[in-house]
């Protein structure tokens, strides 16, 4: 059940502590006490010579051993030799660690002593909290939807039977409970009950408020729970205090980072004022955990400049990502040059755009995506020389990662025409014809044709050029 990972009961070994310790305590010194807890709950004479040989094996450990011996006991069903037989039988089917063989036995005993009284009612709410454990494990365990919830809810039924005459509770058992109802609530990702996840909820804040120092299991539960109902406030405000307590717990600083993004997207519509605030304690938080060193991978110095971005904090955010790649730490690859020449200018930082580029280019020789980014660059900065060599490389270069190759001869010819260069405008246009975005351009054509009408013009002037030239030949 991976849905419940955050969550861990251990209730495997504290089981087979509390059977051993039952069993140590008194199960078999109740068939030689003097004073049984009613005259008429006693043991029969056979009962007790069966049980006789049983005080030397547990004082061996031998578990194993006693349960043959208890095993092959015979009694007389709804007496209080049943009773005590099961539970007996129970006890060491947890101590021998088969938890699940332990159930029907102890629900047996519980039925026998709620009819009968045959045991104090202190050691049937002892059973009945035992049950309420087991059926949890068993629940927490099943890979069948349909049987989890049959475990959860008969969990739950003694659990609730357990608290109710039980003024103050343990904090493990209170989380215990709370954990099942959890696990019972969101056994359906489709179906999350909210009814329980709000009762899990209060029993884990009463739970917080009857300890002094409240165990970092009851937090996660908390926190889980939190998530769950999406309440994202409720999440930071709780991770703050685990990593308070445990600030070197790498995973509670990513989720209070992402937490706090979320808060931020939250409410960017409703109150940008709000938003800008919870982007600013992710980027604290942020740079929290890499003080503490957590959060160092070039992907996470990624983050946080893609966070200062957020934040409409270009140059903090350029500088960040122009040292990290030069420094290695963050990951040096066209992509995120791509970024930081886009962000310069985000940064009214144009030529400072343009070099960083130019500077990438060099480092990956083979790539034209760079070269089309900066060939814009200098378009937008009416330097149309540059544009045009940029763009000419990035011709020679291809290697296009989301530039189209037409759009690339395109811009050459639109460069090279510009600059008055028609026959290299016209080459260029030529060549983008031949892509399938051409006929689906509508501005081609019109490019073509401004292009042929100057080389007609040129061409008509060089004829009308030659004319008197040849006219002073003949005179």
């Amino acid at each position: 059940m991976s849905d419940f990972s955050a969550i861990s009961f251990r209730f495997r070994a504290h089981l087979s502590r509390v059977a051993i310790a039952l069993l140590v305590a008194g199960a078999v010194g109740t068939v030689n006490a003097q004073q049984p807890p009613k005259k008429e709950n006693v043991p029969t004479e056979a009962t007790s010579k069966a049980f006789a040989p049983l005080k030397a094996l547990q004082e061996k450990q031998d578990w194993a051993g006693m349960l043959a011996v208890v095993e092959k006991i015979p009694f007389v069903p709804g007496s209080y030799d049943e009773a005590m037989i099961l539970d007996m039988k129970a006890k060491l089917y947890a101590t021998t660690n088969q938890l699940s063989k332990a159930i029907a036995p102890w629900e047996r005993v519980v039925q026998l002593s709620d009819q009968h009284g045959y045991f104090p009612a202190k050691q049937t709410l002892e059973t009945v909290s035992l049950l309420a454990q087991l059926y949890g494990q068993e629940g927490s365990t099943s890979k069948v939807p349909a049987q989890q919830q049959v475990y959860f809810g008969k969990a739950i039924v003694y659990f609730k039977r357990f608290l109710d005459k039980t003024p103050k509770p343990t904090p493990e058992t209170m989380m215990a409970y709370a954990s099942i109802l959890y696990y019972k609530a969101a056994a359906d990702p489709n179906n999350v009950d909210q009814a329980l996840l709000k009762e899990a909820r209060g029993i884990v804040e009463k739970g917080l408020k009857t300890s002094i120092k409240p165990k970092e299991g009851f937090y996660q539960l908390l926190l889980t729970l939190q998530q769950q109902q999406n309440d994202l406030a409720g999440s930071a405000e709780v991770l703050e205090l685990l990593l308070k307590s445990s600030p070197a717990k790498k995973d509670y600083w990513q989720l209070l980072m992402a937490s706090y993004l979320q808060l931020s997207e939250k409410s960017r519509e409703k109150d940008p004022t709000v938003s800008r605030e919870y982007l600013v304690r992710a980027i604290v938080t942020c740079e929290r955990a890499q003080a503490l060193g957590h959060l160092q991978t070039p992907k996470d110095n990624m983050n946080l400049v893609s966070l200062y971005l957020m934040a409409n904090q270009f140059s903090r955010g350029t500088e960040l990502l122009y040292t990290g790649m030069k420094s290695g730490k963050i990951e040096s690859e066209p992509t995120n040059w791509r970024v930081l020449g886009r962000y310069y200018l985000e940064a009214d930082m144009n030529m400072r755009a343009a070099e960083v580029l130019e500077e990438a280019g060099r480092l990956f020789p083979k790539n034209g995506e760079i070269e089309v980014q900066i060939a814009q660059i200098f378009l937008q900065m009416e330097k149309t020389r540059e544009a045009l060599k940029h763009a000419k490389t990035a011709i020679a270069k291809g290697n296009f990662e989301t530039t189209k190759p037409f759009a690339v001869h395109y811009l050459v010819a639109y460069t090279a025409y510009e600059l008055g260069e028609v026959d290299e405008a016209h080459a260029a246009i030529l060549a983008a014809e031949k892509f399938p975005e051409a006929p689906k351009d509508a501005q081609l054509p019109k490019l073509k044709n401004v292009i042929i009408e100057a080389i007609n013009e040129r061409e008509a002037k060089a004829k009308e050029a030659s004319k008197p030239k040849s006219a002073a030949k003949k005179a």
